[in-house]
């Protein structure tokens, strides 16, 4: 198990330290997420997510609230929806932006190995380019270990961005973190995502990479 961290560390910083050099713009986030759920029946959870954005970008921040329902109507597959009000500050400029989230993930167990592909749209409900609402299809690929005599799961996820309105890809997001059960209704969670932005309109915002480093607390009522 220590070689098992010890090479993972040494990966992370590989990847973490080209990224740093492949991008020509970094921004740096941080992003605390309070998440309270409850399982009504086997196969339906309701919840909601707060959390909050500080980014290093001058006068950017923001803070959302994000409920979400998801249903399980079969083994291996989970639907859901979600729907995220944001407040956001830029540059001195407020600002409120919503955005629907439906989705369909199919899951497969192999003993503690967890597989998952998630397929996600999303609409934003405020106008982006006058008559244009920004649209995305995205799709994830995720593994998750659990290691039960101690309560972990490390995970890893892929993510890239189709954006409707554009017809091409111009977002990817790699994930890197871990859960942590502290008790049987709570546990905490610690994430860094590194998120590229690419093929943007505007030439000069080409190869924008953010760094997202996340702590996540869940209670379960």
């Amino acid at each position: 198990m220590k070689q098992t961290i010890k090479y993972t560390a040494f990966l992370f910083s590989i990847f973490f330290a080209t990224s740093l050099s492949a991008q020509n713009k970094h921004f740096f986030t941080f992003n605390p997420v309070f998440t309270i759920e409850k399982e009504f029946l086997p196969e339906l959870l309701v919840g909601a997510d707060a959390e909050a954005n500080y980014c290093n970008a001058a006068n950017s921040k923001d803070v959302s609230i994000k409920p979400f329902i998801e249903y399980a109507p079969i083994n291996h597959l989970i639907v859901a929806a979600d729907y995220r009000v944001k407040y956001e500050v830029e540059d001195g400029e407020s600002a409120w932006q919503g955005r629907l989230g439906v989705s369909t993930t199919g899951e497969y167990y192999f003993n503690n190995l967890l597989l998952d592909c998630r397929l996600k749209y999303t609409l934003y409900t405020d106008d982006y380019d006058e008559d244009t609402k920004d649209q995305n299809f995205r799709t994830r690929f995720q593994v998750q270990y659990g290691i039960n005599s101690i309560g972990l799961t490390p995970y890893v996820s892929y993510e890239w961005f189709y954006n409707i309105p554009r017809r091409l890809v111009d977002r990817d997001r790699w994930s890197f973190g871990v859960d942590k059960k502290i008790s049987n209704r709570s546990s905490i969670g610690f994430e860094y995502q590194l998120e590229k932005y690419f093929n943007n309109e505007d030439p000069l915002e080409n190869d924008i990479a953010e760094h997202v480093f996340s702590i996540a607390y869940t209670f379960e009522l």
